[in-house]
């Protein structure tokens, strides 16, 4: 008989005749039905547990398992089943059901109406099921090929349009780099060595001609130290992330396998504890979800966060804390056993998955792992340390979330547990907490309120030149406001925007609104410019050039006034689409900043992709600049480069007059912050005050 119409059922009932004709109606139906009659919450417990349903049944007036009761003993068992709310005549309230989480409420006496919601919830879940298994597919896929592509013995990198978009470790180490961020958005000719250059310019111009069969190239590159050495390049057409590209591969000439178990030691380990690390146990995480999404098992991640580093700093040094870390890290290490996987997530958080997912089993291991670690003594020299933690865990069940969202539970679940003042604390959906998704949805209808009724505010903040430049120049700045007129926390608003694509919305009005003031400011004869801030998802947007160049026009408002800022971070997630607006901003003579620049490894290597016209500083090397003579180094620095490259730098966060001096002589040319004015909706700055 066809799978598909077999149906696994529970059917909660306290009248057995009652539901022997619910299920033979179901049975006329064309299902071969597989019933449990449950009485109690033990059998229901042991249903859930062996017979794996499909649906449930469950009467609204069961004196022996409630309908809020059965669904709570579902969640519990952590498997996905859809309850079916039996009623007995019309007096029941389907919207009360299906609130407390039932998927409908049928008239049990009205059996063809049971024969078609079952029917419906029948292939709604063989259809849920068939996502899962399809996305846990997917991310195995894709996790299968990285890992392939990281612990390849062969040189291998992703090329778009001449940059790097990804390296495998083996490629980072044969050109002396050790991390993808060195070379992301380097040009491949960076790689090549002088003499070559032409060589490779040509073959690389072949290539794109006839770029659909693998292609040879023996030439010399250039280690990042300067040793030139000689390679065979295998080129062939691949994509990465749904983009063409092109895969360079350097094929492995000797036995290097001392290097090549080194660099899967890297690749998977923490070097200060020598546990897994974020990026591996990231992985792990991700197959334990897609396993449980399955049904094939399921799990429980914990998560062991430090308390008292502070303290610890203050009592032995900040030197210490890496010992003291160590040493929580073997002690968890020998806590754990086999079948547990045991991570150094950050600095100061330990994960574990483990198979012990049942609250009893689970709550038994949290409390003696809590009980050990308070009773362990960290030995620095000549001081004892008892290092504190908190520990947490979320039950990963078929109805997990994806792993960022278990990772942010766990977090949620530690900071109660904190706050509580407990040791350990398993996450517990509270009653009516909605998902992510629903969440994105609450914030995306709230948003589109607020456009809708014309609840949006720009507000002004002046950008000064330090250096008597002329002209006026502001940031624009979006405020949101709900329906009673208090304003939105919009930083906190927007990742679910950007998941939403509301971000979008916002950001068109921003730009319109700002067009059409920078007209007006402009008409009566000022010289202004505007800075505009850019979000993730208008930067994706391929309508964003031609409507602004066609809205600048029709406005009357020079190009050349206008400057589109984006986060240095967005821009290097995003580096494709950032090399493009850019190239479409010059090409309109608009310009374009780099926001929260200089904390990176190598700043200026993005620079040689991303063209930026003016580079803002992040805000933490502009922390107590007057007296921090590490930031006033690094952000000389920043501006002496910047200086050689023709870009104009800009000191954010300015506070006090103290501040001015240090920057003047640093060489900064732009300054914004409190100090200069608050963002108001008025455009009154008098721009010859520092003059």
């Amino acid at each position: 008989m066809d799978r598909e119409k077999v149906l696994r059922l529970i059917v909660i009932e306290d009248d057995a005749n009652d539901a022997e004709r619910m299920i033979s109606a179901i049975k006329s139906g064309g299902y071969a039905v597989r019933a449990r009659h449950v009485q109690d919450e033990e059998q229901l417990a042991d249903a859930l547990k062996n017979h794996a349903p499909d649906i449930a049944l469950c009467a609204m007036n069961a004196q022996s398992v409630s309908l809020g009761r059965a669904l709570e003993c579902i969640r519990e068992s952590g498997t996905y089943v859809p309850v079916i709310s039996l009623a007995n005549g019309a007096a029941s309230d389907v919207v009360d059901c299906m609130q407390k989480g039932a998927v409908d409420l049928v008239d049990k006496v009205r059996t063809e109406h049971i024969k078609l919601v079952v029917a419906r919830t029948a292939e709604a879940q063989r259809q849920w099921r068939e996502m899962k298994r399809l996305e846990a597919d997917l991310r195995e896929s894709e996790r299968r090929c990285r890992t392939l592509l990281d612990s390849s013995r062969d040189s291998i990198c992703y090329v778009h349009e001449g940059m790097h978009v990804y390296a495998n470790l083996t490629y980072l180490a044969l050109f002396g780099y050790s991390d993808l961020a060195d070379i992301e958005g380097t040009p491949i000719m960076d790689m090549v060595a002088p003499d070559h250059q032409c060589s490779m310019k040509e073959f690389l111009r072949k290539l794109e001609k006839d770029a659909d069969k693998a292609k040879y190239l023996e030439i010399d590159l250039r280690h990042a130290g300067g040793k030139i050495f000689s390679a065979r390049l295998e080129f062939s057409p691949a994509s990465i992330d749904g983009e063409p590209c092109t895969q360079i591969v350097i094929h492995h000439q000797s036995d290097e396998s001392e290097l090549a178990q080194q660099l899967d030691y890297l690749s998977q380990r923490e070097a200060a504890t020598g546990l897994y690390n974020r990026t591996r146990f990231m992985e792990l995480l991700k197959s334990a979800v897609a396993d449980a999404a399955q049904g094939r098992r399921s799990r429980a991640l914990i998560q062991v966060e430090l308390d008292n580093v502070a303290a610890i700093k203050d009592a032995v040094g900040v030197g210490a804390i890496d010992l003291i870390v160590a040493d929580v890290a073997k002690l968890l290490d020998g806590f754990c056993d086999e079948a547990d996987t045991l991570a150094r997530f950050s600095e100061h958080v330990f994960t574990i998955l483990t198979p012990r997912w049942e609250t009893a089993a689970l709550e038994s291991f949290m409390r003696q792992m809590s009980e050990a670690v308070a009773q362990h003594t960290c030995e620095v020299e000549d001081k004892s340390v008892i290092a504190q933690a908190t520990i947490s865990a979320v039950q990963i069940d078929e109805n997990a979330p994806d792993a960022d969202e278990l990772l942010a539970r766990a977090e949620k679940a530690c900071v109660e547990a904190r706050q509580n003042r407990c040791a350990h604390s398993i996450y517990r959906a509270s009653q009516g907490e909605m998902t992510q998704k629903q969440l994105d949805e609450v914030v995306a209808t709230r948003l589109l309120e607020a456009i809708k009724h014309m609840r949006l505010r720009l507000l002004f903040q002046p950008i000064v030149s330090l250096r008597g430049d002329p002209g006026e120049r502001y940031e624009a700045f979006l405020r949101v406001f709900d329906a009673q007129g208090a304003e939105m926390d919009l930083p906190k608003l927007l990742p679910s925007a950007e998941r939403t694509g509301i971000v979008k919305k916002l950001d068109r009005w921003v730009l319109t609104h700002a067009i059409d003031r920078l007209a007006q400011t402009r008409a009566s004869g000022k010289d202004t410019t505007f800075f505009v801030k850019l979000t993730a998802g208008t930067l994706q947007d391929p309508t964003l050039l031609p409507w602004l160049s066609g809205y600048l026009r029709d406005k009357r408002v020079p190009p050349t006034s206008l400057v589109l800022s984006i986060k240095e971070q967005v821009v290097v997630n995003y580096l494709k689409h950032a090399k493009a607006l850019i190239k479409g901003l010059h090409e309109m003579h608009s310009r374009f900043a780099l926001d929260d620049f200089g904390t990176g490894l190598n700043p200026f290597q993005l620079l040689k992709a991303v063209p930026a016209d003016f580079l803002k500083v992040d805000k933490s090397l502009m922390e107590n600049i007057t007296n921090n003579a590490e930031n006033q180094d690094a952000l000389r620095t920043i501006v002496d480069i910047s200086n050689s490259m023709n870009k104009v730098t800009i000191a954010p966060y300015i506070e006090d007059a103290a501040a001015l001096p240090v920057l003047w002589g640093i060489g900064i040319n732009l300054i914004q912050g409190y100090f200069l004015q608050v963002p108001s909706e008025e455009l009154n700055y008098d721009f010859s005050a520092l003059g």
